[in-house]
């Protein structure tokens, strides 16, 4: 689900992902916002709880957008094996990353996964930060992303520096 922002001039502008919640995994949709996540690698990993921001930079975004889809939300056990941790997860975890992921759980060895809208938001932030910082009016952002304009001023003063 992409959209193509069209300049004053009729020039469009190149596809992005569209703000609207995670896609499905393994559709159009989704391959853009990982790219999308790829493209902004420090500001996303940085926007992500920890959970996330764990799972993405050890086993990449497409791994962690899958792991929110399908237990977004949710408190999950993590088993002591890390092969009957991976398949709890749905993904493959090194030595390292389960040990991690293990030293961070409750006592009784779960972890909270982010819910989708979590993650979502925090996205959503680094497109609307990435729009401003690339120099496009705030009347063609504020469309893009469904905000007011008020909003991206505010998100705007954010970016000045100090």
């Amino acid at each position: 689900m992409n959209f193509v922002l069209t300049l004053q001039s009729g020039a469009p502008r190149v596809p992005e992902p569209c703000f609207a919640g995670l896609p499905e995994p393994d559709s159009p949709a989704f391959e853009s916002l990982r790219q999308f996540c790829e493209d902004h690698h420090v500001d996303v990993l940085a926007s992500l709880p920890w959970v996330a921001a764990e799972v993405a930079g050890k086993a990449g975004f497409g791994a962690m957008l899958r792991l929110v889809h399908r237990h977004g939300g949710r408190r999950l056990y993590l088993p002591r094996g890390r092969a009957a941790c991976s398949s709890r997860m749905g993904l493959s975890l090194d030595p390292l990353t389960h040990r991690q992921l293990l030293d961070r759980a409750s006592a009784a060895g779960t972890i909270e996964i982010p819910s989708a809208w979590g993650v979502f938001v925090g996205l959503r932030r680094v497109g609307i930060r990435a729009a401003i910082r690339s120099g496009r009016s705030l009347r063609e952002v504020a469309h893009a992303f469904g905000v007011t304009e008020r909003h991206l001023r505010r998100e705007a003063d954010g970016l000045r520096p100090s």
